[in-house]
């Protein structure tokens, strides 16, 4: 088992992997959504590793790094870790994870952060051992309404103002 950067040519498995991956998490897909056009999209925005045999993929992890997190340092945030049905117990969501910590590493990040329903006792016992931190932090959606509503916050009459972004010079 190897674990890679996703590649363009991995789309249709990775896609295969997702639809796996939602409908067990009983999630609908839109039916005007093209999953494989989708990933390629995505995959310029986030950071995407699979983990792979000679035959097939095995999985995925999906993040990205952010700043800044306490202490003004950069974090990477996994928003998504998964393994096919077909390869569960092999090890390799610990593969990926491995991935994740390198590419945490590589990109500058301090610490890799993630969360998963407190229902996951498979996933959570994974993280446990894993030697990660369990966190104080609660977890908040806006999605729905309550996503629209907050959008409609910056619409003319009631316009969120940002101030421009400036150049800063660096004085060395």
């Amino acid at each position: 088992m190897q674990v890679r950067r996703f590649e363009d040519s991995d789309a249709e498995a990775l896609a295969d992997l997702m639809i796996e991956m939602a409908g067990s998490y009983g999630a609908t897909i839109r039916s005007d959504l093209v999953v494989v056009k989708d990933i390629l999209r995505q995959a310029r925005k986030v950071d995407i590793i699979v983990a792979h045999d000679d035959a097939r993929l095995l999985g995925f992890a999906t993040f990205t790094s952010l700043y800044p997190v306490a202490g003004l340092l950069a974090f990477t945030y996994v928003q998504q870790i998964y393994v096919g049905q077909a390869a569960r117990r092999l090890g390799v969501a610990q593969d990926l994870m491995a991935g994740v910590a390198q590419a945490a590493k590589a990109a500058g990040s301090t610490r890799v952060e993630w969360s998963t329903s407190t229902g996951n006792i498979t996933a959570r016992s994974l993280y446990d051992g894993l030697g990660a931190a369990k966190s104080d932090k609660v977890y908040y959606v806006l999605d729905g309404v309550a996503l629209e509503q907050m959008a409609t916050r910056g619409q003319p009459g009631d316009q969120v103002r940002l101030p421009p972004i400036t150049d800063v010079q660096d004085n060395d």
